[in-house]
């Protein structure tokens, strides 16, 4: 008897490694980068050189810990064994979504000098405001149990639209510098929340009842083409931007940006890790 638990339990950990192991090379394969610049390429119809040299730099310079494979797994070890670990996580992008929203949106009333840019912007804010409900749903779909009856509702309610507001210019103009500084933390957010999308949809979508799995793929692959899209637009603007002399800048600010950024993954991840990790991540609190 004691020989057949043990035989049944070693093959669960088996399935279990394997499991791991294939889904670590799918949301996170070791050419990540040039497959992503290989996505936005399709998109923008480009082959975006300066864009490709500022960002390849950038990451091998920085090698930003939200691109490691280890980031991914630690992702499936909470997700896998802290209890509604996958349903926070899938919530509280609902109100940072329409965090990003304002600032997006506060953005774009000081942008006067580039049409063109102010407009995707304007539509980048858009999208995050109705993200941030998409968000809130899909949770209500994927984890039925999570959240009482009404409070996804009560949720939205509390979380500003910025589709609903006039469309009111400030007099104080964005300089161009600001502008590209900002497209690029925003390019580079972005980059790191389609990765978080590959992490969360093979997750959400396994735990979404049987039911809901047509509606729980719908939103999923509505917020990952956004996604691109927002790399997209943002990633053709600094290509632009550095075929007009800006070149050198934009490389320096990706280099310094992504090395901020990494360090705010790395302080927003130390809890979790200190947390859920049982002391089997401490590579991920290393710059």
């Amino acid at each position: 008897m004691t020989s057949s638990i043990e035989s049944s339990t070693s093959d669960r950990d088996a399935l279990s490694r394997t499991a791991l192991k294939d889904y670590v090379k799918r949301v996170c394969p070791e050419d990540y980068l040039e497959q992503l610049l290989n996505v936005v390429r399709e998109y923008t119809d480009h082959e975006l050189p300066h864009y490709t040299d500022a960002l390849t730099a950038a990451f091998q310079d920085v090698q930003p810990v939200f691109a490691r494979p280890r980031y991914a797994e630690f992702f499936w070890h909470c997700a896998t064994t802290v209890p509604g670990y996958a349903a926070r996580v899938t919530l509280a992008n609902g109100p940072a979504e329409s965090e990003g929203s304002e600032k997006l949106f506060t953005l774009w009333q000081g942008v006067h000098h580039d049409d063109v840019a102010a407009e995707q912007v304007l539509q980048h804010a858009r999208d995050e405001s109705a993200h941030s409900r998409l968000f809130v749903r899909l949770t209500e779909t994927a984890f039925p149990a999570f959240l009482p009856p009404g409070a996804g509702t009560r949720l939205a309610a509390t979380m500003p639209d910025i589709r609903t507001r006039p469309l009111d210019k400030t007099s104080v103009s964005v300089p161009h510098e600001h502008l590209i500084d900002h497209l690029v933390q925003m390019n580079i957010g972005e980059i790191r929340t389609r990765l978080h999308m590959h992490l969360f949809a093979p997750i959400i979508f396994g735990f979404t009842p049987t039911q809901e799995k047509p509606t729980s793929r719908r939103i999923l692959e509505s917020l990952v083409k956004d996604e691109v899209r927002h790399i997209g637009y943002t990633a053709l603007l600094m290509e632009q931007w550095a075929t007009d002399g800006a070149g050198e800048r934009i490389r320096a600010l990706y280099q310094n940006r992504l090395h901020i950024f990494n360090e705010l993954t790395v302080e927003q991840t130390e809890g979790a890790v200190r947390s859920h990790g049982r002391g089997e991540f401490p590579d991920l609190l290393e710059l």
